[in-house]
């Protein structure tokens, strides 16, 4: 294994792009003081992970990167990569050939790549590892480092000749693996801690827990019996609805019985089937729009949940609507009972006559003393519409 290649960006002096070739065996650089040849090292350095700025002779990272001078301007990116044979298999990747590259912006970012992928720090330090190309490694050994390693402590050796024989990598997966197993054994303590201090509250929590359930199993029984009686309710209100309509349609039948009855009368009393006829029609349309507005209240009433009060209220309401209805029966009965007993006396054609436009003129009035309640009891229906439309908006606002 050996350096193939080193490109170099933007980094210290190197201001345009330079290559350098390493062909296999010995491969020197020289150069004049000042020419670059410590930016050299120092790049190789830098490419394989170097973390000190003083390290590679300057106060702070970003000094890495071309200043810039009064011919040149500076760059904002610096840029080195190493090219590594790799054909005996040194590297623990299955490459003959791999690049190492690092790149530095101005913002302080970095980005590290193994043959042109992304990766970390920690990647490439676990590639070269055991190989002495490390920064702290045996391959690189600048001016008084030799001094240094004769003069460093045993320690300091013991870790030189550790990088030498390859068990440097063992000995940091060794200490991560103990700082990992500490961090267990520090978690570990804190899972104990909160398992016994949730053992000292669970007996509260257990007559918590059984406090809600009884709570959610009354509220499930509480909406249930809700449920259950907005449906008896509606289903009442239907009921009376239901009987509302047979009641409506006997008077209607009624109606037309008496309707076709008069028509049999003699032509005398054609005035009188004619005022009869239009207040049958003036009926008739009651009818009705008491049908219309008994279904707009059957299509509300599918909508809305009803209480005991408001059930009350409805009751109330159709009391008085079957009153009403009960009073116009009669005053039909009356008026048919009545017409009948006009048949009967009606001998003379003149005293009849007299006696009809009397009638009539009776019924003139009756037909608008009705029509007047009628109108009346339309404007009650409209009102109470407006109250269960009312009731209804604010059952929607509460929930």
């Amino acid at each position: 294994m050996y350096f193939k290649r080193l490109d170099i960006h933007g980094f210290k002096s190197f201001a345009e792009p330079v290559s350098l070739e390493f062909t296999e065996g010995l491969t020197c650089i020289v150069g004049p003081n000042g020419s670059g040849k410590s930016n050299i090292a120092d790049a190789i350095k830098w490419v394989l992970g170097e973390q000190s700025p003083k390290t590679l002779r300057g106060g702070k990272m970003e000094e890495v990167i071309f200043a810039g001078t009064e011919s040149r301007k500076a760059r904002g990116i610096a840029e080195v990569t190493l090219v590594i044979d790799n054909k005996d298999g040194i590297l623990p990747i299955e490459y003959n050939e791999v690049s190492i590259s690092r790149k530095m912006y101005r913002s302080g970012e970095s980005e590290y790549r193994i043959n042109g992928s992304p990766c970390r720090l920690k990647d490439i330090r676990e590639l070269i590892m055991d190989t002495g190309m490390g920064v702290e490694g045996y391959s690189m050994i600048g001016q008084g480092k030799i001094s240094d390693i004769v003069n460093n402590r045993a320690e300091g050796r013991r870790e030189l000749f550790e990088a030498a024989a390859g068990i440097s990598k063992y000995r940091a997966r060794k200490s991560e693996a103990e700082r990992k197993l500490q961090n267990s054994n520090v978690n570990l303590d804190r899972v104990n801690d909160i398992i016994f201090e949730i053992e000292s509250r669970i007996d509260g929590l257990k007559e918590d827990s059984i406090k809600a359930g009884e709570y959610l199993e009354l509220s499930a029984r509480y909406k249930t019996i809700e449920i259950n009686l907005a449906v008896r309710q509606a289903e009442n209100i239907e009921e009376r609805m239901n009987a509302l309509e047979t009641e409506l349609k006997a008077v209607s039948e009624e109606i037309e019985k008496y309707g076709e009855e008069r028509t049999e009368n003699d032509r005398e009393l054609s005035d009188v089937r004619i005022r009869i006829s239009e207040l049958d029609a003036v009926l008739e349309n009651i009818r009705n729009s008491l049908m219309a507005e008994l279904e707009r209240i059957n299509s509300l009433k599918k909508n809305i949940e009803v209480s005991e009060e408001k059930t009350a209220s409805a009751d109330r309401e159709i009391r008085r609507i079957d009153e009403e209805l009960l009073k116009a029966r009669l005053r039909i009965h009356e008026e048919s009972a009545y017409l009948e007993s006009m048949e009967g006396k009606g001998k003379n054609l003149s005293q009849k006559e007299l006696v009809l436009t009397k009638e009539a003129e009776k019924k003139n009035s009756e037909y608008a003393e009705v029509s007047g309640r009628a109108a009346r009891k339309l404007e009650e229906i409209e009102k109470k519409k407006s109250d269960v439309f009312q009731l209804h908006s604010g059952i929607n606002v509460e929930k």
